[in-house]
């Protein structure tokens, strides 16, 4: 998928699962069911987690190496709500890849 298609994806995604609440928290949630709800589209993604200062943080990337962050701002403001792209400072250092049974 376009980068444009993934946001206005994710976007929607996050705002029928969150209903208009801060994505403060709910990073696993939204991720988890946006990287199945990805899959019946044939977008492939793996789900990673990583720390953000005292807080952990889970996102998605796809083959290419592209972040895709449903709930980024929950870091601040200098991040948008969905991000889609390179990774940003809060998707580098140590991470992990889940591994779902």
């Amino acid at each position: 998928m376009r980068t444009r298609e993934l946001i206005s994806v994710a976007r929607g995604f996050r705002k029928g699962l969150l209903d208009g609440q801060p994505g403060r928290g709910m990073c696993f949630v939204v991720s988890a069911a946006l990287a199945g709800f990805l899959s019946a589209f044939g977008q492939e993604t793996s789900i990673w987690e990583g720390t953000v200062g005292e807080w952990n943080h889970v996102w998605l990337e796809a083959p290419d190496g592209r972040v895709i962050d449903a709930t980024a701002d929950q870091f601040g403001e200098k991040y948008p709500a969905i991000y889609v792209g390179k990774p940003l400072d809060i998707h580098k250092g140590e991470k992990q890849q889940w591994r779902m049974p």
